[in-house]
Protein backbone atom coordinates (compact mmCIF):
# COMPACT_ATOMS: atom_id res chain seq x y z
CA UNK A 1 0.00 0.00 0.00
CA UNK A 2 1.34 3.97 -1.20
CA UNK A 3 2.63 5.63 2.22
CA UNK A 4 -0.44 7.86 1.72
CA UNK A 5 -2.92 6.13 1.50
CA UNK A 6 -1.72 4.25 5.32
CA UNK A 7 -1.50 7.92 6.73
CA UNK A 8 -5.16 8.51 5.21
CA UNK A 9 -5.94 5.29 6.63
CA UNK A 10 -4.64 5.95 10.18
CA UNK A 11 -6.05 9.54 10.44
CA UNK A 12 -9.66 8.09 9.44
CA UNK A 13 -9.00 5.56 12.01
CA UNK A 14 -8.06 7.62 14.50
CA UNK A 15 -11.12 10.22 13.36
CA UNK A 16 -13.81 7.04 13.97
CA UNK A 17 -12.17 6.44 17.09
CA UNK A 18 -12.36 9.66 18.33
CA UNK A 19 -15.95 10.20 17.36
CA UNK A 20 -16.79 6.80 18.77
CA UNK A 21 -14.58 7.98 21.81
CA UNK A 22 -16.87 11.14 21.83
CA UNK A 23 -20.52 9.44 21.40
CA UNK A 24 -20.18 7.09 24.09
CA UNK A 25 -18.70 9.95 26.53
CA UNK A 26 -21.80 12.25 25.31
CA UNK A 27 -24.30 9.93 25.90
CA UNK A 28 -23.12 9.12 29.29
CA UNK A 29 -22.98 12.82 30.27
CA UNK A 30 -26.58 13.36 28.80
CA UNK A 31 -27.58 9.76 30.92
CA UNK A 32 -25.98 11.12 34.03
CA UNK A 33 -27.62 15.09 33.58
CA UNK A 34 -30.94 13.70 32.59
CA UNK A 35 -30.61 11.36 36.26
CA UNK A 36 -29.70 14.35 38.03
CA UNK A 37 -31.79 16.79 37.12
CA UNK A 38 -35.29 15.23 36.75
CA UNK A 39 -38.27 18.00 36.30
CA UNK A 40 -38.33 20.42 39.18
CA UNK A 41 -42.51 20.69 39.02
CA UNK A 42 -45.09 17.93 37.51
CA UNK A 43 -45.36 16.26 34.17
CA UNK A 44 -49.06 16.84 33.87
CA UNK A 45 -51.50 15.11 30.50
CA UNK A 46 -52.83 17.44 28.49
CA UNK A 47 -53.79 14.61 25.98
CA UNK A 48 -51.75 11.86 25.18
CA UNK A 49 -48.14 13.73 26.02
CA UNK A 50 -47.46 15.82 29.19
CA UNK A 51 -46.03 19.16 29.53
CA UNK A 52 -44.14 20.58 32.74
CA UNK A 53 -45.44 23.16 34.92
CA UNK A 54 -43.30 24.15 38.14
CA UNK A 55 -45.70 26.24 40.59
CA UNK A 56 -44.22 27.36 43.88
CA UNK A 57 -45.37 30.01 46.62
CA UNK A 58 -48.81 28.35 47.13
CA UNK A 59 -47.30 25.83 49.76
CA UNK A 60 -46.59 29.27 51.48
CA UNK A 61 -49.41 30.32 51.58
CA UNK A 62 -49.79 33.07 49.15
CA UNK A 63 -52.93 34.95 48.05
CA UNK A 64 -54.15 34.74 44.63
CA UNK A 65 -54.01 35.90 41.94
CA UNK A 66 -51.99 33.10 40.43
CA UNK A 67 -48.45 34.69 38.78
CA UNK A 68 -47.48 32.54 35.44
CA UNK A 69 -44.00 33.51 33.49
CA UNK A 70 -44.11 32.47 29.85
CA UNK A 71 -40.67 32.55 28.58
CA UNK A 72 -39.16 32.49 24.93
CA UNK A 73 -37.59 29.08 25.23
CA UNK A 74 -36.82 28.07 28.51
CA UNK A 75 -38.50 27.80 31.88
CA UNK A 76 -35.47 28.14 34.18
CA UNK A 77 -34.82 31.38 32.36
CA UNK A 78 -37.53 32.89 34.87
CA UNK A 79 -35.40 31.43 37.81
CA UNK A 80 -33.96 33.61 39.78
CA UNK A 81 -37.43 35.75 38.53
CA UNK A 82 -39.83 33.49 39.92
CA UNK A 83 -37.92 32.21 43.39
CA UNK A 84 -38.46 36.11 44.75
CA UNK A 85 -41.99 36.21 43.29
CA UNK A 86 -42.85 33.26 44.79
CA UNK A 87 -42.43 35.13 48.71
CA UNK A 88 -45.28 37.04 47.76
CA UNK A 89 -47.61 35.31 45.04
CA UNK A 90 -48.26 31.76 44.22
CA UNK A 91 -45.91 31.19 40.44
CA UNK A 92 -45.73 29.13 38.18
CA UNK A 93 -43.32 28.53 34.98
CA UNK A 94 -43.92 25.95 32.28
CA UNK A 95 -42.24 24.80 28.95
CA UNK A 96 -44.09 24.47 25.70
CA UNK A 97 -44.26 20.97 24.25
CA UNK A 98 -40.99 19.76 23.01
CA UNK A 99 -39.19 22.42 25.53
CA UNK A 100 -37.21 21.97 28.85
CA UNK A 101 -39.27 18.78 30.33
CA UNK A 102 -42.07 18.82 28.53
CA UNK A 103 -42.88 16.30 26.03
CA UNK A 104 -43.52 16.88 22.08
CA UNK A 105 -47.19 17.30 21.22
CA UNK A 106 -48.61 16.46 17.97
CA UNK A 107 -49.98 19.81 17.37
CA UNK A 108 -48.29 22.32 14.86
CA UNK A 109 -46.07 25.32 17.10
CA UNK A 110 -48.62 27.60 16.05
CA UNK A 111 -49.60 30.74 18.59
CA UNK A 112 -52.76 29.35 18.85
CA UNK A 113 -52.08 25.59 19.45
CA UNK A 114 -49.42 26.91 22.30
CA UNK A 115 -52.47 29.05 23.88
CA UNK A 116 -55.16 26.38 24.04
CA UNK A 117 -52.31 23.77 25.02
CA UNK A 118 -51.53 26.05 27.91
CA UNK A 119 -55.32 26.56 28.32
CA UNK A 120 -55.65 22.74 29.04
CA UNK A 121 -52.08 22.01 31.39
CA UNK A 122 -53.59 25.30 33.90
CA UNK A 123 -56.96 23.21 34.25
CA UNK A 124 -55.08 19.86 34.52
CA UNK A 125 -52.81 20.75 36.70
CA UNK A 126 -55.74 22.88 39.16
CA UNK A 127 -53.76 26.32 38.59
CA UNK A 128 -57.07 28.18 39.47
CA UNK A 129 -58.06 32.10 37.85
CA UNK A 130 -57.25 34.59 38.33
CA UNK A 131 -54.01 34.89 36.68
CA UNK A 132 -51.03 37.59 36.57
CA UNK A 133 -49.52 36.84 33.08
CA UNK A 134 -45.46 37.91 32.61
CA UNK A 135 -44.72 37.05 29.17
CA UNK A 136 -40.79 37.60 27.50
CA UNK A 137 -40.14 38.29 23.90
CA UNK A 138 -42.42 36.33 21.74
CA UNK A 139 -43.92 35.20 25.09
CA UNK A 140 -45.20 38.60 25.19
CA UNK A 141 -47.62 37.59 21.67
CA UNK A 142 -48.47 34.72 23.41
CA UNK A 143 -49.84 35.81 27.16
CA UNK A 144 -51.80 38.66 25.17
CA UNK A 145 -53.44 35.95 22.80
CA UNK A 146 -54.26 34.26 25.60
CA UNK A 147 -56.03 37.00 27.54
CA UNK A 148 -57.95 37.61 24.26
CA UNK A 149 -58.95 33.64 23.96
CA UNK A 150 -59.91 33.47 27.74
CA UNK A 151 -60.25 36.95 29.26
CA UNK A 152 -62.31 36.08 32.33
CA UNK A 153 -59.14 33.90 33.84
CA UNK A 154 -56.94 36.85 33.11
CA UNK A 155 -56.50 40.12 35.83
CA UNK A 156 -53.17 41.60 35.43
CA UNK A 157 -50.25 41.45 33.37
CA UNK A 158 -46.21 42.60 32.83
CA UNK A 159 -44.85 42.68 29.36
CA UNK A 160 -40.94 42.07 29.66
CA UNK A 161 -39.27 43.83 26.25
CA UNK A 162 -42.13 42.14 24.20
CA UNK A 163 -43.00 41.27 20.88
CA UNK A 164 -45.30 43.60 19.06
CA UNK A 165 -47.39 41.49 16.19
CA UNK A 166 -46.79 44.36 13.50
CA UNK A 167 -42.87 45.02 14.32
CA UNK A 168 -41.28 43.25 11.30
CA UNK A 169 -43.94 45.16 8.99
CA UNK A 170 -42.75 48.47 10.31
CA UNK A 171 -39.27 47.87 11.16
CA UNK A 172 -36.60 49.23 8.42
CA UNK A 173 -36.74 46.89 5.52
CA UNK A 174 -33.40 46.35 5.51
CA UNK A 175 -33.41 45.02 9.54
CA UNK A 176 -36.46 43.04 8.67
CA UNK A 177 -35.08 41.45 6.54
CA UNK A 178 -31.85 40.66 8.53
CA UNK A 179 -34.10 39.05 11.18
CA UNK A 180 -36.00 36.59 8.74
CA UNK A 181 -32.28 35.53 7.31
CA UNK A 182 -31.44 35.07 10.63
CA UNK A 183 -34.40 32.64 11.99
CA UNK A 184 -34.18 30.53 9.12
CA UNK A 185 -29.78 30.50 9.73
CA UNK A 186 -30.88 29.55 13.41
CA UNK A 187 -33.51 26.64 12.11
CA UNK A 188 -31.18 25.95 9.67
CA UNK A 189 -28.08 25.19 13.11
CA UNK A 190 -30.89 23.57 15.14
CA UNK A 191 -31.28 21.11 12.16
CA UNK A 192 -27.96 20.19 11.59
CA UNK A 193 -26.78 20.13 15.49
CA UNK A 194 -30.17 17.45 15.92
CA UNK A 195 -28.16 14.23 14.61
CA UNK A 196 -24.80 15.48 16.29
CA UNK A 197 -26.90 15.32 19.56
CA UNK A 198 -28.37 12.27 19.01
CA UNK A 199 -25.34 10.83 18.31
CA UNK A 200 -23.98 12.30 21.49
CA UNK A 201 -21.55 13.96 19.85
CA UNK A 202 -22.75 17.73 20.87
CA UNK A 203 -23.07 16.61 24.30
CA UNK A 204 -18.86 17.43 24.95
CA UNK A 205 -18.45 20.60 23.67
CA UNK A 206 -21.91 22.02 25.23
CA UNK A 207 -20.71 20.51 28.78
CA UNK A 208 -17.17 22.61 28.25
CA UNK A 209 -19.08 25.64 26.48
CA UNK A 210 -22.50 25.72 27.86
CA UNK A 211 -23.12 29.49 27.01
CA UNK A 212 -23.06 28.60 23.39
CA UNK A 213 -26.76 27.51 23.69
CA UNK A 214 -27.53 28.68 27.28
CA UNK A 215 -27.01 31.77 27.86
CA UNK A 216 -30.63 32.51 28.40
CA UNK A 217 -30.97 30.67 31.78
CA UNK A 218 -29.22 32.27 34.77
CA UNK A 219 -25.59 30.71 36.01
CA UNK A 220 -26.94 28.97 38.88
CA UNK A 221 -29.30 26.35 37.50
CA UNK A 222 -27.72 26.19 34.28
CA UNK A 223 -26.25 22.63 34.31
CA UNK A 224 -29.77 21.51 34.95
CA UNK A 225 -30.26 23.70 31.76
CA UNK A 226 -27.99 21.65 29.73
CA UNK A 227 -29.78 19.10 30.69
CA UNK A 228 -33.07 19.69 28.85
CA UNK A 229 -31.30 21.47 25.87
CA UNK A 230 -29.09 17.96 24.98
CA UNK A 231 -32.95 16.35 24.73
CA UNK A 232 -34.19 14.72 21.82
CA UNK A 233 -36.86 17.33 21.37
CA UNK A 234 -35.50 20.72 22.47
CA UNK A 235 -33.66 21.39 19.22
CA UNK A 236 -36.14 20.39 16.91
CA UNK A 237 -39.03 22.17 18.54
CA UNK A 238 -36.67 25.38 18.50
CA UNK A 239 -36.25 25.49 14.68
CA UNK A 240 -40.01 24.97 14.37
CA UNK A 241 -40.97 27.73 16.85
CA UNK A 242 -38.41 29.89 14.92
CA UNK A 243 -39.70 29.34 11.56
CA UNK A 244 -43.20 29.86 12.77
CA UNK A 245 -42.59 33.28 14.07
CA UNK A 246 -44.23 34.96 11.23
CA UNK A 247 -47.59 32.98 11.64
CA UNK A 248 -47.16 33.93 14.99
CA UNK A 249 -47.36 37.55 13.98
CA UNK A 250 -50.09 37.03 12.12
CA UNK A 251 -52.19 35.50 13.86
CA UNK A 252 -52.14 37.81 16.95
CA UNK A 253 -52.68 40.30 14.46
CA UNK A 254 -55.59 38.57 13.46
CA UNK A 255 -57.10 38.83 16.77
CA UNK A 256 -57.09 42.14 16.81
CA UNK A 257 -55.94 43.06 20.36
CA UNK A 258 -56.70 46.08 20.93
CA UNK A 259 -58.27 46.40 24.15
CA UNK A 260 -57.53 45.44 27.61
CA UNK A 261 -59.66 47.82 29.38
CA UNK A 262 -58.35 48.88 32.88
CA UNK A 263 -56.22 45.91 33.34
CA UNK A 264 -53.48 46.23 35.21
CA UNK A 265 -50.51 46.30 33.05
CA UNK A 266 -47.05 47.22 33.14
CA UNK A 267 -44.81 47.23 29.87
CA UNK A 268 -41.03 46.82 30.54
CA UNK A 269 -38.80 47.99 27.91
CA UNK A 270 -34.73 47.81 27.32
CA UNK A 271 -33.83 51.30 26.32
CA UNK A 272 -30.46 49.81 25.63
CA UNK A 273 -30.91 46.78 23.81
CA UNK A 274 -29.77 48.86 20.47
CA UNK A 275 -26.44 49.99 21.95
CA UNK A 276 -23.59 48.71 19.19
CA UNK A 277 -26.14 47.40 16.73
CA UNK A 278 -24.63 50.27 14.59
CA UNK A 279 -21.67 47.98 13.98
CA UNK A 280 -24.23 45.58 11.76
CA UNK A 281 -26.89 48.29 10.46
CA UNK A 282 -26.15 52.12 8.88
CA UNK A 283 -27.40 54.07 11.66
CA UNK A 284 -29.91 56.14 10.32
CA UNK A 285 -31.37 52.53 9.73
CA UNK A 286 -30.45 52.13 13.27
CA UNK A 287 -32.26 55.23 14.41
CA UNK A 288 -35.37 54.64 12.64
CA UNK A 289 -35.53 51.07 14.40
CA UNK A 290 -35.44 52.87 17.73
CA UNK A 291 -38.32 55.44 16.86
CA UNK A 292 -40.14 52.62 15.71
CA UNK A 293 -39.38 50.71 18.71
CA UNK A 294 -40.33 53.34 20.88
CA UNK A 295 -44.22 54.09 19.05
CA UNK A 296 -44.87 49.80 19.23
CA UNK A 297 -43.93 49.53 23.00
CA UNK A 298 -46.24 52.45 23.26
CA UNK A 299 -49.26 50.87 21.44
CA UNK A 300 -48.72 47.48 24.31
CA UNK A 301 -48.95 50.29 27.27
CA UNK A 302 -52.21 52.20 25.29
CA UNK A 303 -53.85 48.50 25.46
CA UNK A 304 -54.90 49.36 28.97
CA UNK A 305 -56.46 52.74 30.56
CA UNK A 306 -54.26 50.83 33.51
CA UNK A 307 -50.77 50.56 31.63
CA UNK A 308 -47.51 51.93 32.49
CA UNK A 309 -44.24 52.23 30.58
CA UNK A 310 -40.92 51.05 32.41
CA UNK A 311 -37.67 52.30 30.60
CA UNK A 312 -35.04 50.06 31.43
CA UNK A 313 -31.47 51.00 31.48
CA UNK A 314 -28.48 49.08 31.64
CA UNK A 315 -29.85 45.80 30.37
CA UNK A 316 -30.46 44.12 27.37
CA UNK A 317 -33.76 41.96 25.52
CA UNK A 318 -33.26 39.84 28.49
CA UNK A 319 -34.32 41.98 31.32
CA UNK A 320 -35.07 39.14 33.65
CA UNK A 321 -31.67 38.01 33.61
CA UNK A 322 -29.89 41.75 33.36
CA UNK A 323 -32.19 43.21 35.90
CA UNK A 324 -34.10 40.85 37.71
CA UNK A 325 -35.49 42.57 40.64
CA UNK A 326 -36.62 45.41 37.67
CA UNK A 327 -39.23 42.32 36.45
CA UNK A 328 -39.55 41.21 40.41
CA UNK A 329 -41.17 44.87 41.10
CA UNK A 330 -43.35 45.04 38.49
CA UNK A 331 -44.85 41.95 39.01
CA UNK A 332 -45.25 42.87 42.87
CA UNK A 333 -46.53 46.01 42.02
CA UNK A 334 -49.20 44.16 39.19
CA UNK A 335 -50.41 41.33 41.78
CA UNK A 336 -51.00 44.17 44.90
CA UNK A 337 -53.12 45.97 41.99
CA UNK A 338 -55.40 42.98 41.67
CA UNK A 339 -55.48 41.56 44.70
CA UNK A 340 -58.32 43.60 46.19
CA UNK A 341 -60.44 43.13 43.20
CA UNK A 342 -59.66 39.30 43.87
CA UNK A 343 -60.26 39.17 47.42
CA UNK A 344 -64.35 40.87 46.38
CA UNK A 345 -64.42 38.04 44.13
CA UNK A 346 -63.76 35.37 47.06
CA UNK A 347 -60.65 34.29 44.97
CA UNK A 348 -63.23 32.94 42.02
CA UNK A 349 -63.15 33.96 38.45
CA UNK A 350 -63.51 37.62 37.09
CA UNK A 351 -65.44 36.86 34.10
CA UNK A 352 -68.74 38.75 36.00
CA UNK A 353 -66.41 41.68 36.28
CA UNK A 354 -63.99 41.98 33.65
CA UNK A 355 -66.48 41.14 30.58
CA UNK A 356 -67.12 43.89 29.41
CA UNK A 357 -63.52 45.63 28.90
CA UNK A 358 -63.20 42.49 26.04
CA UNK A 359 -65.70 43.26 23.83
CA UNK A 360 -64.20 45.61 22.03
CA UNK A 361 -61.33 42.79 21.12
CA UNK A 362 -63.39 40.02 20.32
Amino acid sequence: MPPGLVIAAAVAVLVLLLAGWLALRGRRIKRDLASRYPPPGRMVDVGGYRLHINCQGAEHGQRAPTVLLEAAEFSLSWASVQLEVAQFAPVCSYDRAGLGWSERGPQPRTAENMVQELNLLLGQAGVEPPYVLVGHSKGGLFVRLYAHRYPDQVAGMVLVDAAHEAQEQRFPASIARRNRQGRRQTARLMRLLQPLNAAGLLAPLLERYPDQLLSTIPEPVRAMGLSVALSDTFLPTVAEETLALEETYAAVRAAQIRDLGDMPLIVLTAVDQFDGLETHAPAPEVEELKVVVDELQAELVALSTNGRQVSVTGSGHHIHLDRPQVVIDAIRQVVEAVRPQVAGLGGKSIRSENQHRWEGSA
